[in-house]
């Protein structure tokens, strides 16, 4: 699986899930690697991608996979989407990290309902 993660298409749940947490992360940032894509900040960059993975192989929460596939449907490639949900990943940490805030299940599962290509586009594409 670590030679042959592609985030265009979904890994095997189990493969994936059974795989250490740091092979997830080499798997990640090995595909970057591979095609050139050049990132600031790598190592978060690909954390996120681990921790969305996580969440859909796992179908916690419930309305991730829903999320994914409606992001999909909007015309979203499947890294872009993975990208979409992560950026509400990324923020759920900041608010924890530096605010102090603790993770709030119930709002990201709200960020998540919420999300569209357009919102996301709008706030992170400019």
């Amino acid at each position: 699986m670590k030679d042959r993660y592609n985030p265009h298409r979904e890994p095997d749940a189990a493969e994936w899930l059974g795989m250490h947490e740091t092979e997830r992360l080499e798997a990640v940032k090995l595909y970057h690697r591979r095609k050139r894509i050049q990132i600031q900040g790598f190592d978060s960059h690909a954390g996120v991608h681990v921790t969305v993975e996580n969440q859909l192989a796992e179908g916690k929460p419930a309305n991730v996979r829903a999320t994914l596939e409606r992001l999909m449907d909007q015309g979203l490639s499947r890294h872009e989407a993975i990208h979409a949900i992560g950026s509400l990943v990324a923020e759920a940490m900041y608010r924890v990290v530096r605010e102090g805030t603790p993770f709030d299940p119930e709002q990201y599962q709200r960020d998540l309902d919420a999300l569209t290509r357009d919102s996301w586009e709008k706030k992170y594409k400019g």
